[in-house]
């Protein structure tokens, strides 16, 4: 799309031949910055959508598999289960899955998961936001807050359905529970949303 500027100039004698050629060397200045500009904007137009898709929060089930008691990992918050970065899911810090950006380089996948999440025996442990407890309901049950694997006891696990037909239990997810000692899957998401950040062209060229 063209651009054009239209500058007018009023010249006083008075003013002074100096300063009409400072006012001249301004103006072709700006005019020459307006042309670079625009054809900066236009080279890196593509990039647009890769600065706005790495800002998505990341999350991922794990490719391995943990009883009840270590789904939360060494530090009671996903060390060691969970990669740097990353800490065992609330249910609610992933309800809406459009949101975040899935990790298939950490996360487990099927055949055609593609960019996203697997569905079918895609089955993990997730946090509840309630208090410790021990019994199979679902959003209840956290495996004595993730500190048991006895089969006595009972945890909350989230999966994407693989029934489209079906209705799911909260927003996209279906919800169910397992005993302690079963050995699952864990969500994952990440600490933050990582921004990244664009030095002006001018600036990088100066450097």
């Amino acid at each position: 799309m063209d651009r054009r500027v239209s500058l007018r100039i009023r010249y006083n004698r008075r003013s002074g031949l100096v300063a009409l050629l400072a006012l001249a060397l301004l103006v072709a200045a700006l005019l020459g910055y307006l042309a670079w500009n625009q054809d900066e904007v236009a080279a890196s137009g593509p990039q647009a959508p890769m600065a706005s898709s790495a800002s998505l929060r990341g999350y991922y089930l794990t490719q391995s598999m943990y009883n009840g008691a270590e789904a939360d990992g060494t530090d009671g918050n996903g060390a060691g289960v969970c990669a740097e970065g990353y800490h065992f899911a609330s249910l609610w810090e992933i309800m809406d899955p459009s949101n975040l950006k899935y990790d298939t380089a950490l996360g487990y996948t099927w055949d055609d998961s593609g960019q996203g999440p697997p569905t079918y025996l895609g089955i993990g442990w997730v946090r509840t936001g309630i208090s410790a407890n021990i019994s199979t309901t679902p959003g209840s049950g956290n495996c004595a807050v993730w500190t048991s694997s006895s089969s006595d006891y009972g945890g909350t696990v989230a999966y994407l359905p693989s029934n489209w037909g079906a209705g799911q239990d909260i927003h996209v997810w279906e919800v169910d529970s397992a005993l302690c000692s079963n050995y699952l899957f864990v969500w994952c998401v990440a600490d933050s949303v990582s921004v990244p950040v664009y030095l002006p062209l001018i600036l990088k060229n100066s450097s």
